[in-house]
């Protein structure tokens, strides 16, 4: 079930919500009823396209709740580690299983039958590091264990956030689990954004898709350089537009029950680097394999490959090689978190080439020309390693690269290609406007009371015919599922 999908908007939750608030009433804001309520709902709309894996996710649920009720007994010493490293291989040990696994298989050309039939359970990336997280924290004495096994399954499970993230921290919504007010305002608010998100999603994302799968599906076939550079453009705002919805989404829902999460997106496609692009996208992930991963890795192998190289290197140069450690094995992981494909290496090796440079080099004295500069080399480094991203293979980026650059012996511009930016030259041009904080800088300057109301009234207006225009859609519409779903 997808947040997109007529099952969903006109009848799981509709459903969800009066059932949700309707317990309230009968049993006094009884937070336990409600949590209940929530947990079954979260696993039935996990089941609903996957009832299989049903019960994959009720035993991460259940060894995760044990793992730590087990570390809490003993944080920060070496029993509680070995029960943190046993939560590592259990956790990650699914995902491996599902996930690289018959990739590994498939490399040696010696997969077995059932390994590459396996098929990847929605939101497994996910679910898996929020799992985790709860444990090392626990261990980490940042949070205690939690002992109501509906909880720890409310946190892990949590329909709006289970599938595509954000991946939440069991620190942001543990007193949320046991305390959490319900406003009108609330509800509202997370109503507003969901619309937006679905917006997003509908009108945006899937019509920009229209434009990348067509570029991308004419790889090498008489593809024209503008048509390409369009597809690519297409599928970067695509991508955008897709995830950052379903993160609205997510947040609305949330909301609308009472939680509160992080964002995941500030508008990444402002930023001046490459740096401050994976500050603004995903946020959630970003800081997952921040706290994690890289830390970790700088305040310990990091720290004794330092000393090690300094006994034959200067100094400099050792604080170099152990930078290049810790981001490489950080961007490595983040890459191949993103699939079982050479092309999430490549793309991940990027990422980590791109963010290294940028750690020394000098800025211009210039400041304006250095943002300036910044900013079109980190948006032509992001178009370019979409392409990469949406490839089913390096051979097939390669060729799309070739296209690009009028090296496969295409034409520079064609009928084909006119015909199809005509029909979606709107969409492109508000994917563009809107990666931008447009609506946000209207609104302040719109501080005015008569200027604020008639701006008011207008996003009013304008988000419920954007909101009736995507129910419409959905209606009519066929299976459109989020990118982030096989992450």
């Amino acid at each position: 079930m997808v947040f997109s999908s007529a099952v969903f908007l006109l009848a799981f939750l509709p459903a969800s919500v009066a059932v949700y608030y309707l317990s309230r009433l009968i049993f006094k804001n009884n937070l336990t009823v409600s949590n209940v309520w929530l947990l079954i709902v979260s696993l039935v709309f996990y089941a609903w396209g996957e009832p299989v894996y049903i019960l994959l996710m009720i035993a991460s649920v259940i060894a995760n709740y044990l793992f730590g009720l087990c570390v809490s007994t003993c944080p920060k010493t070496k029993k509680g580690k070995s029960f943190v490293a046993l939560s590592c291989v259990f956790n990650l040990g699914l995902l491996f299983l599902f996930k690289y696994l018959g990739w590994i298989f498939s490399m040696f050309h010696a997969a077995g039958g059932f390994i590459t039939e396996l098929a990847l359970p929605i939101g497994i990336s996910f679910y898996t590091f929020q799992a985790l997280s709860y444990v090392i924290d626990v261990y980490r004495g940042k949070d205690k264990a939690q002992r109501n096994i509906i909880n720890v399954g409310l946190y892990i499970a949590f329909f709006p956030q289970l599938i595509a993230g954000p991946i939440v921290r069991y620190g942001t919504v543990a007193e949320q689990l046991k305390h959490r007010e319900h406003t009108v305002d609330g509800f509202s608010s997370g109503a507003w954004r969901f619309c937006i998100g679905l917006s997003k999603k509908i009108l945006l994302a899937n019509q920009l898709a229209v434009i990348s799968d067509l570029a991308f599906g004419k790889v090498g076939n008489g593809l024209s350089v503008v048509f390409a550079w369009a597809g690519a453009l297409a599928c970067m705002l695509q991508i955008y537009f897709d995830f950052s919805g379903y993160s609205d989404m997510a947040i609305g829902l949330g909301r609308m029950f009472g939680f509160r999460f992080n964002e995941n997106f500030n508008y990444p496609y402002i930023s001046k680097s490459i740096t401050e692009y994976w500050r603004r996208w995903h946020i959630s992930l970003g800081e997952w394999f921040r706290d994690y991963l890289y830390y970790p890795l700088s305040l310990g192998p990091a720290i004794k490959l330092r000393k090690k190289a300094a006994k034959k290197f200067s100094r400099k140069t050792a604080g170099i090689i152990s930078t290049v450690f810790v981001l490489f094995i950080t961007w490595m992981a983040t890459g191949i978190w993103h699939g079982a494909n050479w092309t999430f290496v490549v793309w991940g090796f990027i990422q980590f080439i791109c963010i290294f440079i940028e750690q020394y080099k000098k800025p211009l004295k210039n400041k304006t020309l250095d943002g300036v500069l910044g900013f079109c080399n980190t948006m032509l480094i992001v178009l370019l390693t979409k392409v990469i991203f949406k490839s089913d293979n390096m051979g097939m980026a390669v060729k799309y690269y070739t296209d690009m650059i009028h090296l496969s012996g295409n034409s520079f511009v064609d009928s084909y290609s006119l015909y199809w930016l005509g029909q979606y030259k709107v969409v492109l041009i508000a994917g563009v406007i809107f990666s931008f904080p447009i609506v946000e800088k209207i609104t302040e300057l719109c501080k005015g009371k008569i200027a604020g109301r008639i701006w008011s009234a207008v996003k009013f207006a304008a988000l419920v015919l954007m909101t009736a225009a995507s129910i419409s859609y959905a209606v009519g519409g066929g299976y459109n599922p989020f990118i982030y779903f096989n992450f």
